[in-house]
C-alpha cells in the first residue's frame, strides 16, 4: 500500500507521466491476458512491466526526461504489439520474429492489407502521446522517493516468481517471468532465433558428415519415383474426402490406390519448425538435433536417387539446411510486381513435368507448395472459384469473424485447388508406369474462427486442435502394391491409427525401399510392428504440447 501511496502523493507530477508512459508499453499484454482469462498473469504481467521500468528510477532521478527518452525504442514497438493481440491475437514471440525474416514482401501485404491506417494512426497516437508526457515531465524527483521506488521495485521483481507454482528453479521462474513480458519478451525472440541460427552454423560440418547408411534393400526393374508434396496450412476437416460438408475433393476422393490417415498430427506450429519435422523425423521434443543430422532427401539421395526440391515458397532458416541436400533444386519465388503471379502451385506441377522427363531412372522429388496460406483467394484461380461469396469479389480483413463465411469460402476454394493440384501430380507419375508412391502432408493446420476465441490462421503462440490436425495421404502405383503387398496392407490396417510428421521418413523411405540402420519399424506405418504416435507440437518459445489436450 505505501507503494501506490508513492504513485500518487508525489509532490511533482514526475511520476503520473512516467506511470503513462509505462501503461502505453504494457497495455498490449494486458489486453492478451484479458481476452485469453489468465486474469492472474495480467496482474503479474503489469506488475512485473511497471517494476522492471521504475527499478532504474533512483539512477536516473535527476534526469527523469533522459530516462523516458531511452524508452522510444520500446515506445515505437509498443503499437504492434498491442495491435498484433488486438487484431491477429497474437502477441509478437519467436515464431514472429521467424516469419518476418522468412515471408516474402508480397505475403506481408496480403496479410496487412486493411490495416495499414489502423497501424499508421495508432502509431501517430502512441509517439504523440508520449511525445506530449515527455514535454509535462519534470526533471527531477527527490533521492528519498526515488530510492523507495527502486527498492519496491527490485523486491516486487524478487518475488514474483513465487507466484508460480511450477517446478522449475526460482532463477529459471524469475526469467520466465521477464520472457513473457514486452519488450524482454521480443528480446528472449530474438536470442531464441539468434541462438537457433548459430546453432544451425556451428552444426553444418556435424550436419556434412552425417549419413543414414542407406540403401535399396531389393533391386526393382525399371524406373522408379517417389514424390513428397508439403501443403501448406491445409486442415484435415475442411478436406471432403475427410468428411466435410462441401465437396472439395472431388478428383482424389475418385482416386484408386489412394489413403487418407485420418488421425494424423503436425509436428510445428509454423512452416518454420514443422517442415523440417516433416524432413527428419526428430519429433517436437528433439527439434534442435534437426541441425545435426539430415533428411529423407539423403536417405533416397544414399540410396542411389537423384533428389529435387522444388518450391514457391521462400524456404530458408531451418528448411534451408536440408533443401541443400537436393541435387537439384528449383525455386519458384512469387513475383508480386509482375501482373502474372507465380504464387499458385499448378506452376510446380510445370516443374514437375520436366523433372519426370528428365532421364534419371531412380528419382525423389519434394514439392514444397504454397497451399494454403493466407490470402487465401490469391492461392486459386478464378476457375475454382466455386464456393461463395468469397474475398475474389468482397474484400475482408483477415481476422474479420464478422465475415467468416467469406474467409472459410476462399479457404475451402484453396483446398479444392490443392485437390487438383495433387491429384494432377498423381497422375503424371502414374503414366510413367513405375514403382511409385505419392505422399501428401501438411505442414500444419489453420485457424478458421472455429470458437469463442475467433482465432484466426496459426501465429497464436499455443497450438490449436485445428493447427494440430492435418491431412495426411498416400497414394501407391500398381506396380508398387504388386511387388510390395504386405506394406500396403500395413498402410490400410493403420488409416486410423495416432500418427504424426515423425513418422514420414520412416514409412516412405520403407514404401520406397530404402532401409537405413535407425529406420524405427515401430514408427513404420507401412509395418506390421508399427505402435501409435505419442503426437507433440512445438509450439511459441520452443514449448511442446501434447496434441490431444489442444483446445
Amino acid at each position: 500500500m505505501k507503494f501506490l501511496y508513492y504513485l500518487r502523493s508525489q509532490k511533482s507530477s514526475s511520476f503520473i507521466f512516467l506511470y503513462v508512459i509505462i501503461l502505453l508499453i504494457s497495455v498490449g499484454d494486458l489486453i492478451f491476458f484479458i481476452k485469453t482469462h489468465q486474469f492472474l498473469l495480467a496482474f503479474i504481467d503489469v506488475l512485473a512491466c511497471y517494476a522492471f521500468f521504475l527499478l532504474p528510477i533512483f539512477f536516473f532521478k535527476k534526469h527523469l526526461k533522459l530516462y523516458s527518452w531511452i524508452l522510444l525504442p520500446v515506445i515505437l514497438l509498443a503499437p504492434f504489439n498491442a495491435l498484433s493481440i488486438i487484431i491477429f491475437n497474437v502477441p509478437i514471440n519467436d515464431a514472429t520474429v521467424l516469419l518476418i525474416m522468412n515471408t516474402n514482401y508480397g505475403e506481408v501485404l496480403e496479410l496487412m492489407n486493411g490495416y495499414y491506417l489502423i497501424f499508421v494512426c495508432s502509431l501517430l497516437v502512441y509517439c504523440s502521446l508520449y511525445f506530449l508526457l515527455i514535454f509535462k515531465m519534470p526533471n527531477r524527483i527527490s533521492v528519498k522517493s526515488a530510492a523507495f521506488i527502486s527498492i519496491i521495485s527490485i523486491s516486487i521483481l524478487c518475488l514474483l516468481p513465487f507466484a508460480s507454482f511450477s517446478k522449475f528453479s526460482y532463477f529459471e521462474k524469475l526469467k520466465g517471468t521477464l520472457y513473457f513480458v514486452f519488450p524482454t519478451s521480443i528480446i528472449y525472440a530474438g536470442v531464441v532465433v539468434y541462438k537457433q541460427n548459430q546453432l544451425m552454423n556451428n552444426s553444418k560440418n556435424e550436419r556434412n558428415k552425417f549419413t543414414f547408411q542407406a540403401k535399396q534393400v531389393t533391386k526393382l526393374s525399371g524406373s522408379q519415383v517417389y514424390l513428397l508434396i508439403i501443403g501448406e496450412s491445409s486442415r484435415f476437416g475442411n478436406w471432403g474426402i475427410n468428411g466435410y460438408k462441401k465437396k472439395t475433393s472431388p478428383f482424389l476422393s475418385q482416386r484408386t490406390n489412394f489413403l487418407s490417415f485420418s488421425n494424423a498430427t503436425s509436428g510445428g506450429f509454423i512452416t518454420e519448425f514443422a517442415v523440417p519435422l516433416i524432413l527428419t523425423g526428430v519429433g517436437a521434443d528433439h527439434f534442435e538435433t534437426h541441425f545435426k543430422q539430415k533428411s529423407i532427401v539423403s536417405t533416397f539421395k544414399e540410396a542411389g536417387f537423384t533428389t529435387y526440391w522444388i518450391t514457391n515458397q521462400i524456404d530458408e532458416g531451418h528448411i534451408k539446411i536440408h533443401l541443400e541436400e537436393a541435387d537439384k533444386k528449383k525455386l519458384l519465388l512469387s513475383d508480386f510486381k509482375s501482373t502474372k503471379y507465380l504464387h499458385r502451385d499448378m506452376e510446380l506441377v510445370e516443374a514437375l513435368k520436366k523433372i519426370l522427363a528428365e532421364p534419371a531412372e531412380k528419382k525423389f522429388i519434394v514439392m514444397h507448395t504454397l497451399g494454403s496460406h493466407y490470402d487465401y483467394s490469391a492461392r486459386y484461380p478464378d476457375e475454382f472459384d466455386l464456393f461463395k461469396p468469397s474475398n475474389k469479389s468482397i474484400f475482408t480483413q483477415s481476422s474479420d469473424y464478422i465475415n467468416k463465411n467469406i474467409i472459410i469460402n476462399s479457404y475451402d476454394n484453396s483446398i479444392l485447388y490443392t485437390d487438383a493440384v495433387i491429384d494432377l501430380s498423381i497422375k503424371l507419375i502414374a503414366l510413367q508406369n513405375t514403382y511409385s508412391s505419392v505422399t501428401y502432408i501438411s505442414d500444419h493446420g489453420d485457424n478458421l474462427f472455429d470458437d469463442s476465441r475467433n482465432l484466426s490462421q496459426h501465429g497464436y503462440p499455443y497450438p490449436s486442435k485445428y493447427i494440430s490436425h492435418i491431412p495426411y495421404f498416400v497414394w501407391y502405383s500398381d506396380s508398387l502394391r504388386k511387388k510390395f503387398p504386405e506394406k500396403i496392407e500395413n498402410l490400410r490396417k493403420h488409416v486410423n491409427a495416432r500418427i504424426s510428421s515423425e513418422n514420414i521418413i520412416h514409412t516412405f523411405t520403407s514404401i520406397g525401399n530404402v532401409w537405413y540402420p535407425k529406420q524405427d519399424s515401430s514408427k513404420n506405418i507401412a509395418s506390421p510392428y508399427f505402435k501409435g504416435n505419442q503426437q507433440r507440437i512445438l509450439g511459441a518459445n520452443m514449448k511442446v504440447y501434447n496434441c490431444n489436450s489442444l483446445k
